[in-house]
């Protein structure tokens, strides 16, 4: 058996926590520079606003009062998806983190207990020590608990938690479930399905011949068709995979031309790649940055351009893949436009163990620097992001995205910590 625990509307509800003044209110989270919205209230998805609805969109229904709204917190709600996992750790230890707010759980060896009641007080923990409601799905594969979690928010709201055990449940599940709607079927094959009368997940996993179902959706529709069936063919996967390209970027707060501010984004963003590709002991062999403005510019013609380079030796080094990025990007870069992102994309790894040196390399500087590097990602985690950093980084960081509508970051800043007042009174 599997379990999926999925957090309701997770970064509304972490805004919640903190804010109780904010429940029973449609209220939505927005994205990057406050463009749209990403998270939604069930009063706001009641009221028919869509996922991706533009800021300018909502903002009569704001200054009516009818809706609240905050710009993204990933500190808060990182730190709170850590505290809830290890809650679920405690109780279910085989836990893999799916997602910011899913996790999946191996139940095998508590296949002899009352696996339902189990789901029902793990909710009631995570509500009581955290302030988060989730739903539980209970099935005997992966897709299943994930079918079932569904079910779980649509008809049992109350409990928050389904439970597949038989073909009873199954085919209850199932058969309110719509084929677009099931994990691992995208849109073009969903298209497919239904044009050969497949509408819900059940009228798929009531396919007969499994040969039918290889020949015509891939081995990709085959494991979901077995999964569907009860027949467990996606394993867990409790460490993540080793990134094969790390891609860092973001919009500018706003427009500018400014060589120095793109600069300063870019080496930031250069800074936050290179540890992911110490943590998993890679080199990066190929670098691209890219440069554009809005695809909704009129006033200067659109210009965007990107510039690739291979490495003639790979490199994790901050140090060397800044001087890179920097080249990279003085070829690209033309004064004159107003810029609105920048990025780089790191590619073509090879194992650290693996490295080639050539003739004239000096080795001592290079295992200078490469310690460095790490000694500067040992200080940034045991005390803070970006503690330690480069000065081409700059310090006004003037491209920072906008964030107008901030609230604050209760369990992560000292400074911003929730404070209570006690009357006493005789």
């Amino acid at each position: 058996m599997y379990a999926l625990i999925d957090c309701n509307n997770f970064y509304v509800s972490c805004e919640r926590v903190f804010q109780p003044e904010l429940r029973g209110k449609a209220g939505v989270v927005l994205s990057n520079n406050d463009g749209c919205a990403i998270a939604r209230s069930q009063e706001a998805k009641d009221m028919g606003i869509k996922m991706g609805t533009p800021f300018f969109e909502l903002q009569k229904l704001v200054d009516d009062g009818k809706l609240w709204w905050r710009s993204s917190n990933y500190s808060l709600y990182q730190d709170m998806m850590r505290r809830i996992t290890h809650i679920v750790g405690e109780m279910w230890p085989e836990i893999e983190i799916y997602s910011i707010d899913e996790s999946f759980c191996d139940l095998t060896m508590f296949k002899t207990q009352d696996l339902g009641a189990m789901a029902i007080e793990l909710r009631r923990r995570i509500l009581q020590y955290t302030g988060v409601p989730v739903c539980v799905g209970i099935g005997p594969s992966r897709t299943l608990a994930k079918v079932a979690n569904r079910v779980a928010k649509k008809h049992f709201k109350d409990i928050g938690v389904y439970h597949i055990k038989d073909d009873t449940t199954r085919c209850f599940a199932l058969q309110n479930l719509s084929i677009e709607d099931v994990w691992g079927v995208g849109p073009k094959t969903a298209d497919k399905l239904i044009r050969i009368g497949v509408n819900t997940a059940w009228d798929f996993a009531e396919i007969k011949s499994y040969e039918y179902v290889q020949d015509r959706f891939t081995i990709t529709g085959l494991r979901t068709w077995y999964e569907l069936n009860g027949k467990s063919v996606l394993s867990m996967e409790y460490l993540p995979p080793e990134k094969k390209g790390i891609c860092t970027g973001r919009s500018f707060g706003q427009k500018t031309d400014d060589y120095r501010v793109i600069e300063d984004a870019l080496a930031a963003f250069v800074q936050n790649s290179a540890p992911k590709l110490r943590t998993q002991k890679t080199l990066c062999g190929q670098l691209q940055v890219f440069l554009m403005t809005s695809q909704f510019e009129v006033v200067h013609k659109l210009k965007s351009a990107a510039y690739s380079m291979d490495l003639a030796i790979p490199t994790n080094i901050t140090q060397e893949l800044l001087r890179y990025a920097i080249e990279c990007l003085n070829r690209i870069y033309r004064p004159g436009y107003p810029y609105q992102k920048v990025g780089v994309f790191m590619t073509k790894f090879t194992p650290e163990s693996a490295r080639q040196t050539y003739l004239m390399e000096d080795m001592a500087k290079r295992d200078k620097l490469l310690k460095i590097s790490k000694l500067a990602d040992k200080v940034n985690n045991q005390m803070g992001h970006n503690l330690l950093r480069f000065a081409a980084m700059g310090y006004e960081q003037a491209w920072k995205m906008r964030q107008g509508y901030l609230s604050k970051r209760y369990t992560t800043r000292v400074e911003e910590l929730l404070i209570v007042n006690l009357e006493f009174r005789k």
